[in-house]
């Protein structure tokens, strides 16, 4: 598959996080489907984790790891206005990811150049 370029500008509070959304976001939902078709035929379709339609691409700031209510981070985000900025996505890593320390954490098991 060839690279994508996508933009990273507005930030947004979400169910569990404080995120920029990829815009637009199909090429990246593309790549990712792609990789889950190529990881389902190795390992096996009911071993790819996910419901694939909930996936978002993004880069998360912040993870919430509380529940309460969210309008200080509402008001927080609005008062930032960041500049905008295009990335070019050049490869695909595979990820083995865990949160058993109460955070993300991963490792890069494979890299697939795009291009």
């Amino acid at each position: 598959m060839p690279a994508v370029t996508v933009q990273f500008g507005g930030i947004v509070v979400a169910d569990e996080a404080i995120v920029m959304p990829a815009l637009p976001a199909e090429p990246v939902q593309r790549l990712r489907a792609a990789t889950r078709t190529v990881i389902g035929h190795v390992v096996g379709e009911d071993q790819v984790p996910e419901d694939p339609s909930r996936y978002r691409p993004h880069v998360s700031v912040a993870h919430l790891t509380a529940d309460g209510p969210s309008e200080p981070y509402v008001q927080a985000v609005r008062s930032v206005v960041p500049k905008a900025v295009a990335v070019t996505i050049d490869h695909v890593d595979l990820i083995e990811t865990h949160r058993d320390r109460h955070m993300y954490e991963w490792q890069v098991v494979a890299r697939m150049p795009l291009g």
